[in-house]
């Protein structure tokens, strides 16, 4: 089988002729390039062709941030609006003066609109950049009182989306049977999630639900259309797995808050996807444990960067047992089993032989580091795995 006929077999439920190896690199091939220790004989490789000498699949979920199609593509970033060469759709500004100011790897972005001005500010720092880091960290989200919800609310209801399926188009034919290119659409599940996660602090934004929800609600309503646009587009391309929202924790995003905001959209936008016979894959790489009935009357069929214990509360097994077949496990294997400083050889060994031997022969497990290789995994570490899932 190729790596792509694995990926869907395992999607589907059914067992490949072996476990679907699909490591995320791109953050340990950034770091690598700029700290001198790509191994010698992947010199000169894109990250593709390092995928393709190892005998991995390749890893085409979520996109590569730095990898922006034009210059300053990447100034709404603190506003959640991100831009790829593998992102399936421009987001164009309209009736907003934007003041763009660059210092080394610092960004601050001016908009004045109509409704008011307001200023974000995110930064790279040289720890981020040595981990191979792909999004800045905010410094100044977009919103800190009441007042900048209108110039907010403004700018999104001034957002064109202009599709770019050519881009999904490339991905897909780059990838090839080597993997599976998946159409990515945005970050966050819905407006709210959107809002709680990109425009402000978690603690400002859960007092904002409290002090004035109408507002919360009503900038919501702005930003729908937006969802509504990229997902439409998304759901029109030529692939077989489409991605929505990242990043749940069962303390942040605790059960009621999900059932309530998060899986209504879920569901809503797999039921769309699943009658034109597609798959809808979320990121679920945080404490899950108290989220998994959720996950499952969500209706998605791909959990991606799955990251079990020791990183967090629940085991591979518990995780696999509660979805039942329903949701494929796409990760499974905690990063820091593969950094020296973290785990044993013996710890290493012991989780990968185990998971081999008790998931080989079945399907809805597509094996990956969670969240990525890290610029410190242990090289040998890593070929282990391969060979491992080669030679079960």
């Amino acid at each position: 089988m190729t790596h792509r006929e694995r990926v869907l077999a395992a999607i589907r439920g059914e067992a490949p002729d072996r476990l679907p190896w699909v490591p995320r690199l791109e953050f340990w091939y950034r770091a690598a390039l700029r700290g001198g220790f790509l191994p010698s004989e992947l010199s000169g490789l894109s990250l593709e062709q390092i995928a393709r000498r190892l005998g991995v699949g390749i890893y085409a979920t979520i996109p590569d941030f730095t990898d922006i199609p034009e210059q300053g593509a990447d100034a709404d970033r603190c506003l959640g609006l991100h831009s790829s060469t593998s992102i399936p759709y421009d987001i164009v500004l309209h009736n907003v003066e934007r003041c763009v100011s660059r210092h080394g790897h610092a960004l601050e972005v001016e908009y004045r609109t109509p409704a008011g001005t307001i200023r974000t500010a995110s930064v790279y720092t040289e720890e981020m950049l040595n981990a191979g880091a792909s999004v800045p960290w905010v410094t100044r989200q977009a919103i800190s009182c009441p007042e900048d919800f209108d110039a907010v609310g403004y700018i999104f209801e001034n957002i064109e989306v202009r599709p770019r399926p050519e881009r999904y188009l490339a991905l897909q034919e780059k990838t090839g049977d080597d993997g599976v290119a998946v159409a990515y659409t945005l970050g966050t599940v819905c407006p709210l999630h959107l809002i709680m996660k990109e425009l402000m602090t978690v603690e400002t934004f859960f007092y904002a639900m409290a002090d004035y929800p109408e507002r919360i609600m009503r900038l919501c309503e702005q930003i729908e259309p937006l969802f509504e646009r990229i997902k439409q587009i998304a759901a029109g391309l030529p692939a077989e797995v489409v991605f929505l929202g990242a990043n749940y924790d069962d303390a942040i995003t605790y059960p009621a808050f999900f059932r309530r905001h998060f899986l209504p959209p879920l569901r809503s936008y797999a039921d769309l996807l699943h009658a034109r016979g597609k798959y809808l894959m979320t990121h679920t790489d945080g404490e899950n444990q108290k989220l998994l009935g959720a996950y499952l009357d969500s209706g998605f069929d791909v959990a991606d960067s799955v990251c079990p214990h020791p990183m967090t509360r629940c085991r591979l097994e518990e995780l696999y047992d509660a979805f039942a077949g329903r949701i494929t496990i796409w990760g499974g294997i905690p990063s820091i089993l593969l950094c020296k400083d973290s785990a044993s050889w013996e710890d290493f060994r012991r989780f990968i032989d185990d998971a081999v031997a008790r998931y080989h022969g079945k399907g809805s497990l597509v094996l990956g580091v969670s969240d990525m290789v890290t610029a410190d995994a242990d090289w040998d570490r890593f070929l282990y795995i391969g060979e491992k899932v080669a030679h079960p």
